[in-house]
């Protein structure tokens, strides 16, 4: 074992021995570790969301995968106009006069917002099911426009089709007219991510400097990553990383045989794109999933080396992804947004 990994290992243990914090205790944010228990219940599931409303199927490409849900706070109504496609579901409850008061107040005066990319190897999922829908629901309920992705798949759309789509949505979302039809503030936009979504989402803040949006201005301000992969290389496979059946997976998405000779390896592992200009990050990872929790300890210490705020928590367990959103932990992630995102 190399010092450094042995290192890691270390920390993992002094964390999990000193037990932070448990269950549903309101544990400090910022740039630390904690250690917690979780309930069963995926708390965004268990919730009505009278007057959120969902504008269904925005796209944001030609292709049929390119699309996203648009999740809205109760308090108001998008500019339909701008998505003539859209349809929002009835029961919005905006104001037209503050509608109207806020475009006419100029830039800085929109809301936070939060893009989310749905999980499932990168060759499933979709940003409909229930699960992610709720969870879309849920942070539009707390305040945030949330826009639900999906986006191409493999096998039949390798990498980097998947990240070049979420890029794509991010463009999108930060298009004028789309910052105008949904009351966005640009310097107030986020990502969110579970599992493959949670790789990128990450993806996308760690090379967020390369965008052309960046350079005028408009950037990702704070990433919350669920069980997302982080090392696609070859340390993965070793016999504490992922399993099998997941590696053969992840190979699919790669476009890989094997990982002899893969650089799409390393192109699609965040752990190698870190700068200082990384966003915040939030990120949660049971101790005992399918995903290693080294990848997740090991990205935050990269993430650390370049001065990046991680709020890290461990999550005693198997549950993966949004599987991980308790009541307490939905908390967390929501405080962490108010902080970074205002």
């Amino acid at each position: 074992m190399n010092p450094g990994r042995r290192s890691v290992l270390a920390l993992v243990a002094a964390v999990v021995a000193l037990g932070v914090a448990t269950g549903c205790s309101t544990d400090p944010l910022g740039d630390g570790n904690t250690t917690v228990t979780a309930d069963s219940v995926i708390y965004p599931l268990s919730l009505q969301y009278h007057g959120i409303d969902v504008v269904a199927d925005v796209p944001y490409g030609a292709d049929p995968l390119q699309r996203m849900d648009v999740c809205l706070p109760a308090d108001s109504e998008p500019e339909t106009s701008a998505t003539p496609t859209a349809t929002p579901t009835a029961g919005a409850s905006a104001a037209p006069d503050d509608a109207a008061a806020a475009a006419a107040a100029g830039p800085g005066t929109g809301r936070p917002a939060v893009m989310m990319i749905h999980g499932g190897s990168w060759s499933h999922g979709d940003k409909a099911t229930a699960a992610y829908r709720s969870v879309c629901q849920y942070l539009a309920s707390e305040g945030f426009v949330t826009f639900n992705v999906d986006y191409r798949l493999a096998p039949t759309d390798p990498f980097p089709a998947g990240l070049d789509d979420v890029r794509r949505a991010l463009d999108y979302v930060f298009r004028p007219a789309t910052l105008e039809t949904y009351d966005v503030d640009p310097q107030r936009v986020g990502l969110f991510g579970g599992s493959a979504g949670g790789n990128l989402a990450a993806m996308l803040a760690v090379t967020d400097h390369e965008s052309s949006a960046f350079a005028e201005g408009d950037r990702v301000r704070a990433v919350v990553d669920l069980s997302g992969p982080t090392n696609l290389t070859r340390r993965s496979t070793e016999p504490d990383g992922v399993s099998a059946s997941f590696q053969r997976k992840q190979l699919l998405y790669l476009g890989c045989r094997s990982y002899v000779a893969c650089p799409a390896a390393v192109r699609a592992s965040p752990e190698y794109h870190v700068t200082s200009d990384t966003a915040p990050f939030f990120i949660g990872h049971s101790t005992d999933e399918f995903i290693p929790l080294w990848e997740s300890q090991e990205f935050a210490a990269t993430l650390r080396e370049h001065d990046v705020p991680v709020t890290f928590v461990a999550v005693e367990g198997s549950a993966h992804s949004i599987a991980q959103l308790d009541e307490a932990m939905s908390r967390r992630v929501v405080t962490f947004l108010r902080a970074e995102l205002g």
